[in-house]
This record gives structure tokens, sequence and C-alpha cells, in this order.
């Protein structure tokens, strides 16, 4: 019998969350009929299925709208609200791809949030991002991971904002999934 070995660079599950440029503006309530009118309009890429209020759980996923292939949350994460968005299979490509299509994923579901007038008006930054890969064991929270996938993560970032400068953050807890923040300027 063997057994295929998952690395780094064949991490599928790839988070990216933006956050809420006014976080007190931030309310849950609304995300519940906005999501559902998502699903009901395809507002965005993907087979989406349902949405899931977590508003009782602190620094939780918030509201939580399941899709087949990625979640969208307003995610309570970090004490930072924001737009999370949650890639779960099917992603293509190599590991600089991949991110780029959760990069432009996220993006694509602030801006719908943007537009949205249910929405309250919330606005997202786009110069600071927390990028996630929840395979712990392909992935781990650990500094060697950071070295592991920063030449894939500048690709993708080049390709998103050409010429911006950006830092790259390890954070979180290294028991949890690997986090990077990202900071861009210019």
């Amino acid at each position: 019998m063997t057994t295929a070995t998952t690395t780094v660079a064949d991490a599928v599950r790839i988070g990216v969350k933006l956050y809420a440029e006014d976080p007190a503006a931030v309310r849950l309530d609304r995300f519940i009929p906005v999501f559902h009118g998502w699903i009901q309009r395809g507002a965005v890429p993907g087979l989406l299925i349902d949405v899931a209020d977590y508003a009782h759980v602190p620094e939780g996923p918030g509201v939580l709208l399941i899709g087949h292939e990625a979640d969208h949350a307003i995610d309570l994460g970090e004490g930072r609200p924001g737009v999370l968005y949650q890639r779960k299979r099917d992603l293509d490509g190599t590991l600089a791809d991949r991110f780029g299509a959760a990069l432009g994923a996220a993006e694509t579901a602030a801006a719908e949030l943007e537009a949205d007038r249910e929405a309250g008006g919330l606005r997202f930054g786009r110069d600071e991002l927390l990028v996630r890969i929840l395979d712990r064991l392909a992935a781990p929270n650990v500094p060697e991971t950071l070295e592991a996938v920063r030449p894939a993560l500048l690709a993708a970032l080049e390709r998103r904002r050409p010429g911006a400068s950006v830092s790259l953050e390890h954070v979180g807890d290294p028991k949890g999934p690997f986090a990077v923040r990202v900071r861009l300027s210019g």
C-alpha cells in the first residue's frame, strides 16, 4: 500500500481575509439576507448552498455563506471584522495560481458587498490582508512554511498589484493553521 505525501505546494484550502475599514459599521444581521441574495442571483462563482448565522460565536465566522467549492463569510476572527474567502476544493494550477485565484475571489466578494446597498455601505481595505492555508499537515504554522510559500505568494501578489511594495509577517498560533499577514503599499 502506498500513501501520497501532501506538501505545501499542493495546498488547495487557501483563505484570504480583507478587513473592514470601519469595524463598527459591521452589523451581522444585514448579511443573512445579503448572502441569501447571492445564492438566488449567483453573485459569485461556484455552487452556493446555504447561509449560517454564527454571530453568537466570539471572534468566529459571523455569517457564513456555505458553498461547494468555497465559503464566504463576514468573519470576526482576530477581533477584526472582514470578508473571508475560504477555498475548499477544485483549485488547479501552481501554488502561485491558487494564491492568485483566492486573492481575486476575496476581492470579488469585497466588491460585491461594497456595491450591495443592503450591506450598509461597508468598505474593505485592500492594503492589508490575512492569507491562510488550512492544511496543518502540509502547511504547519511555522516560519519554514512562510519561506516555502513566499515565492508563490509574492508572484501572486505581483500579478494582482504590479509594483506594490509587499511585507509578509508570519502570524498566529503554532497549533493553528498557517497564517501570514500581508501589507501592500504603492
